[in-house]
């Protein structure tokens, strides 16, 4: 039988069909050259997303800041246009003054495919999250980080006692964004669950089983966050999780378990974010539907986990880093700790004390103005905005904050790629300078774990620099993980531990 002829009409059709997605994405990728927006000419299919997982989005957008110094810049992620601000005053319009045209990030968020990541306070789409951001704002309290800090500080003394036993006494290479994964880790398993674990002693901690899925980058948990981050149509397409399959099972498998106990108990407590989330429910009037509260519920349990623990250890890694790279700041630091600690007459400093050491608190926020954990912060338009007299953004386009642009601007901050803590002496946590610095975010969407975030890292820092010196092990410049969406080291992070 001649099969030629349907042959040849499939090889025809297939041609035909490759050139209709070739001439199509050509047309898309004139878009910012139409508006006359300087742009980053993209690749076929990629977009300006070629350097995936060979090159962190840390490091894109940093050198993107260095090849477009404007105040704006159009990419493409993948097939879609995408408007890059880089400057405070369009920040400030983007995140607050003009919000009601940006209130939805960009992200892939599916709840048929994905509760858990798309009903977390990061990515569920308004109105849900106005609801669920009132509900939950009362967590972070003064009164309440007073009482998560004494517990802060209990595993901050398991950490320094880590640090003698395996990386002194063994002589282990320390790798330091997993030494601080577990600190955070401790922490965060009392301020949801209320349990009262230890990863840094024992590593079968069943916070740790779900945090150390969470934190680990590999090729695929690469590629499934920047699907998820940055081509959310590709994203749903895959059906991926915005959380790990066996951090989701177990996450879901620990919730119910406290909540059932705490039903069968009668227990009642305000200090983690279980009881909050109860409340929650119940304020939410969701009705019959407990299927979508219970999901609501769990899905800020997994939000704050991964957030609580991510960023935070990669500041408290990029920081030690940095107080070994500059022993003149080090001995600053340890001397304004050492003599709150002499005129307190404590071992160990409390939250009212952290917050009084001014030069500590520079510390990290220098760290965090050099080293933003999130380089970006997304946005998408809602509905058509005037940006200025020559470009108008449409419906649908995703604009992203370059934050990296800002915090390494030399305008802003003379010689901005050096670590200088006197910078930031006397900024207080809630202070943007003016919207040049946005580790957290701004407007209604900022990072609601802010104070909680600055506090753990206080009270880390406070015991470590007490007890022992920084000392570098590799080079200033390392380079950071590709396959991480959020900065962090390829590394781990090297320094050397010496007691004092």
């Amino acid at each position: 039988m001649d099969v030629s002829g349907p042959l040849q009409l499939f090889l025809i059709f297939i041609i035909f069909c490759l050139t209709a997605i070739y001439l199509l994405f050509n047309r898309n990728y004139q878009y910012w050259e139409k508006r006359g927006v300087p742009y980053e000419k993209p690749f076929f299919l990629f977009g300006s997303l070629s350097f995936i997982l060979r090159k962190s989005f840390w490091d894109y957008f940093y050198e993107l800041s260095k090849r477009h110094t404007g105040d704006y810049v159009g990419i493409f992620l993948g097939f879609k246009p995408t408007l890059m601000v880089q400057t405070p005053e369009i920040a400030r319009r983007i995140l607050v003054k003009d919000n009601a045209h940006f209130n939805n990030r960009y992200c892939y968020s599916s709840y048929g495919v994905d509760p858990l990541g798309s009903l977390n306070l990061f990515t569920v789409k308004n109105p849900k999250w106005s609801n669920i951001r009132h509900e939950l704002s009362p967590m972070f309290t003064s009164l309440r980080l007073k009482t998560i800090c004494e517990l802060m500080n209990v595993n901050a003394k398991e950490l320094v006692l880590k640090i003698q036993r395996d990386y002194i006494d063994n002589n282990e290479d320390v790798n330091l964004k997993e030494l601080f994964s577990m600190y955070t880790s401790d922490t965060v398993g009392y301020t949801v669950f209320g349990l009262r674990v230890s990863a840094l002693n024992d590593p079968s901690s069943p916070l740790w089983f779900i945090t150390n899925h969470m934190v680990k980058w590999d090729f695929w948990r690469g590629f499934e966050f920047t699907a998820i981050f940055f081509v959310p149509a590709l994203a749903r397409f895959l059906r991926l999780k915005f959380f790990s399959q066996p951090a989701t099972e177990y996450i879901m498998r620990l919730f119910r378990t406290v909540v059932d106990e705490r039903k069968k108990t009668n227990q009642n407590t305000d200090k983690d974010l279980v009881n909050h989330l109860l409340k929650l429910k119940e304020n939410l009037k969701l009705g019959a539907d407990i299927k979508l509260a219970d999901e609501i519920m769990m899905a800020q349990a997994a939000v704050f986990i991964l957030g609580s623990i991510e960023t935070s250890s990669s500041t408290l890694s990029y920081c030690l880093h940095e107080l070994a790279y500059h022993p003149e700041e080090q001995q600053k630091l340890f001397e304004e700790v050492d003599d709150a600690i002499k005129e307190t007459g404590k071992e160990i400093l409390d939250y009212e004390n952290l917050q009084e050491l001014k030069y500590l608190s520079a510390c990290i926020l220098e760290t965090l103005r050099k080293y933003p954990p999130v380089p970006h912060i997304d946005r998408v338009c809602n509905k058509t905005y005037k940006l200025n007299d020559e470009l108008t953004i449409e419906e649908d386009i995703p604009v992203f904050v370059n934050v990296l642009a800002i915090h390494r601007n030399e305008k802003y901050y003379p010689e901005p790629d050096q670590w200088r803590p006197e910078r930031m002496i006397g900024v207080t946590d809630n202070d943007n300078l003016q919207y040049t610095f946005l580790p957290f975010g701004d407007g209604p969407r900022f990072c609601i774990g802010k104070r909680y975030g600055l506090l753990q890292m206080r009270a880390a820092i406070a015991q470590m620099i007490h007890k022992y010196k920084f000392e570098a092990a590799e080079p200033h410049s390392t380079p950071s993980d590709p396959y991480s969406v959020i900065l962090s080291p390829k590394s781990g992070g090297r320094i050397k531990f010496v007691p004092r």
